[in-house]
Parts: structure tokens; C-alpha cells; sequence
């Protein structure tokens, strides 16, 4: 009897390599069987994330990767890929239809095969000064407590009838100019209105959310704070001279609704003198302006030097400008002494030059009866003198001026003096002065 031999071919076991993950809002689980998108709109995407994890020790291929559906298309890596042990592979669905009704597609990743469901529902559109409404409505930039307006409709394009929403605001600065449409019944190709004001109060970037039904709406804008006022400027001065104190006064166009900062200005175009400034010191004066004021008074002086003053004034955006000239002038003398001692006549002039180009001087001398003492009048030629002195001086037009007499004779017969300068403007003579 012959042994009868029969061969078993067993299949070897298959073995799941991949787990599909569901990526949402509540975390990463297991997809199951069925995987619904949600509810959308007509011509709205619904996404859904998806992670196939190579769940063995060794690499794996993924072989297959697709979805079939109408409305349905996957986005991400194409098969074939590998994956590496305990690695996974990313990639989302996104679903969009315009038609309404109820969808499903069938996914395969890997080895794992799941249904996913998805349904288009009837719905009202939204537009903003006549374009669709989307994530957010900019109401670009608003100064403060003014307001800024975007006009909004809601349109039924189905052919249904369908019921506006309830639509609210939750945040501040945004509000409704007038009684939003909600539970209005809307038939077809029928539309409501509404619009929405930006009123802001307080200066910087600002939103809210705008809620319709069941889609929300970023709303936002940025406050200005007011601008500052326009400046006028005037000059409050007794005598456009040299040696003379005033005040520019910074008038503004309308009381100031925000505070802030300006800055003045003093440009002196003539010789170098530093003595033409503000009072407070420098020719660059920052000034507060507080809300409400109407003006601000920046007092000045003229300085010993004859040119032109230009205050310049910024406030915010604008700019203004003044001018003052000051014109060539005589000689000032300010002090005039005169002493003896038994052999000489020491005088002491103190004044200005706004010309910068004293050049004679004359002296002449009298006795106790009034009478002219002889040689008569004195002259000096001090051009050189004068010129090299303001040179180098930091003075501006002011000068001390030095003289010695050395007398022949009886000094005390020397009763009195007087003195002349002369400059480009003229000539300027003291009154008679006592020599002491």
C-alpha cells in the first residue's frame, strides 16, 4: 500500500503595519469606521487632519493613499512613500461642494479603509460694502471718538426660505448703527442690511467678534489719538532791536484734544551770536501741550547783533514759520564811568554793537566851568581793535571798553567827558558824565 503525501500551503499571516490617527481639536485618537467632516456650506471647505503611523519595528510602505468622492480630495504626501518604524505620515482631506445634500468618500491609507461623511447645508451670505465676508472686517484707522462705518448685507441665495440668525457683537468700540435683521424670514434672492460702527475710545489697536449664527467674524480697527492743532505763530515784541526780550507766541488753530509734544526753533542768520536765544536757554525749545490749551508763549531775546531771527515751529504733522529782522543800529552804550588819579583819566565804556564795526571813537574833556579842555576832542581810529576783538568774541555786539588819559598838569581840573562811537549805522555819543 503506497503512503498517500499531501502537501498543506498555508498562507502566511497577514499582520496590520499602520494605525490612521484623527488630528483635531480634541487631540489625536484612533479614526473610526466612520468619520464625518461636520456640516458645511455651499462652496465652503471642510478639512479634516489625518496621521498614518507606521506602528511595527521595521520600515513600511505605504502602498496606497487616496480618497474617492465626489468633493473629496486628499492633500499631502502620494504613495508609494516609506515610513520609518514608529514614524508617522501626515496629510488632510478637504471637502467642498456647492450643491446641498449629504456626501461620503472612501479612505484608504496603508492598510486601514474608512468612510468619511460630509453634508452641504442651506445657508444665508454675507457680504461687506459688496464683497463676501471673510475671517475679518478691517475698519482701518479711526481717531478717537469718531467713527468709522462698514455696511453689511445678509443675501439668501438658495431657494429656500430661511430665517436671519441672531447676530450680536462682543467686545468694545464696535456697534450696531441701528437694529441688526435677525429672525428676519428671507426668501429667495431676497436680502436684508445692516451696518456696524467703529467708535473707539481709547488710542491703539482694537477688535471684536462679530457673531452670525453659527460663524463667527474678527471685527477690527486701530484708534488714532486726535492730531495735534495746527500751529499760528506771532511774535510779542515792544521793538523789532537789538538788546530786546520778547515772546513767540504758538497760538493753535483749535484747542488741543490730545496731548503732546512741539518743538521750536531759533535760527539766527546774521553774525555769530549766541546771545540770540530763548530764554530758557538754547535756540531749541521743546514745549508740552496739555488738552484744552489754545496757546503756549516761549519768551526770547534779541541778542546785540543785527540779522534775521526765523522761529520755526513743529507740532505733530505741521509746521510753521515767523520771522523777525533786526536792523543795523547805532552804538549802545549802556554805562560810561570815568575816575582820576593825580596823573591820569581812566574810562570805562560798557555797550554794544549790533554792526560789529565800531571804528572811531572821540573823547573830550571838560573843566569844572564847563569849558573844553584842550587839545578839544580826542580822536582814536579803533577799527583794527574793534574788528580783531569781535573776532574772537563769544559776545555777540557786546563789549567793555578801556581808556587811560595820562594828564599833564592838575588832573583835579578834569570835571567831565563825553564820548563818541561811530559804526557803519552812524555815530552814537554819551551824555556828559562826571569823572569821579
Amino acid at each position: 500500500m503506497r503512503a498517500l503525501l499531501i502537501g498543506l500551503a498555508l498562507a502566511a499571516p497577514t499582520f496590520a503595519q499602520f494605525e490612521l490617527q484623527v488630528v483635531d481639536a480634541a487631540g489625536v485618537r484612533t479614526a473610526p469606521p466612520t468619520y464625518n467632516l461636520g456640516p458645511g456650506y455651499a462652496s465652503e471647505t471642510l478639512t479634516a487632519r489625518f496621521r498614518l503611523r507606521n506602528i511595527t519595528g521595521a520600515n513600511a510602505v505605504v502602498t496606497t493613499l487616496a480618497v474617492a468622492g465626489v468633493g473629496f480630495a486628499l492633500e499631502g504626501s502620494a504613495a508609494p512613500v516609506t515610513v520609518g518604524p514608529q514614524v508617522s505620515l501626515e496629510f488632510t482631506v478637504n471637502f467642498r461642494a456647492a450643491d446641498l445634500g449629504g456626501y461620503s468618500a472612501v479612505l484608504r491609507a496603508g492598510s486601514v479603509t474608512i468612510l468619511l461623511t460630509a453634508s452641504v447645508q442651506p445657508r444665508l451670505s454675507y457680504r461687506v460694502e459688496g464683497a463676501p465676508l471673510g475671517t475679518s472686517v478691517d475698519f482701518g484707522s479711526a481717531q478717537r471718538s469718531t467713527a468709522v462705518r462698514r455696511a453689511l448685507t445678509v443675501i439668501n441665495e438658495t431657494q429656500q426660505l430661511l430665517t436671519v440668525p441672531a447676530i450680536s457683537i462682543v467686545g468694545a468700540d464696535f456697534v450696531f448703527a441701528g437694529r441688526p435683521p435677525s429672525g428676519t424670514v428671507l426668501g429667495p434672492n431676497q436680502s436684508a442690511a445692516f451696518a456696524i460702527d467703529f467708535i473707539p475710545e481709547e488710542a491703539g489697536p482694537r477688535q471684536a467678534v462679530l457673531t452670525l449664527g453659527d460663524r463667527s467674524t474678527l471685527l477690527i480697527g486701530t484708534a488714532l489719538a486726535p492730531p495735534l492743532p495746527r500751529p499760528l505763530l506771532s511774535v510779542d515784541l515792544k521793538q523789532a532791536a537789538s538788546a530786546q526780550q520778547g515772546a513767540l507766541v504758538v497760538s493753535f488753530d483749535k484747542p488741543a484734544a490730545t496731548a503732546g509734544q512741539g518743538v521750536a526753533t531759533l535760527d539766527f542768520r546774521g553774525s555769530a551770536d549766541p546771545t540770540v536765544a530763548f530764554a530758557a536757554g538754547g535756540r531749541t525749545l521743546p514745549f508740552p501741550v496739555a488738552v484744552g490749551d489754545t496757546r503756549v508763549s516761549l519768551p526770547f531775546q534779541t541778542g546785540t547783533t543785527a540779522g534775521t531771527l526765523v522761529f520755526t515751529v513743529q507740532l505733530g504733522e505741521a509746521t510753521n514759520v515767523v520771522t523777525v529782522q533786526v536792523p543795523p543800529a547805532l552804538p549802545c552804550l549802556t554805562q560810561v564811568e570815568g575816575t582820576r588819579t593825580a596823573s591820569e583819566i581812566d574810562v570805562r565804556i560798557t555797550g554794544w554793537d549790533n554792526t560789529h564795526s565800531v571804528s572811531q571813537l572821540a573823547f573830550t574833556f571838560y573843566d569844572v566851568a564847563g569849558i573844553v579842555i584842550q587839545p578839544g576832542i580826542i580822536r582814536v581810529d579803533a577799527t583794527t581793535e574793534f574788528a580783531r576783538y569781535y573776532a574772537v568774541s563769544d559776545l555777540g555786539g557786546a563789549f567793555i571798553l578801556h581808556a587811560v588819559f595820562p594828564v599833564t598838569g592838575d588832573a583835579a581840573q578834569i570835571s567831565s567827558f563825553d564820548v563818541s562811537l561811530s559804526d557803519l549805522a552812524g555815530t552814537a555819543k554819551s551824555a556828559r558824565t562826571l569823572v569821579r
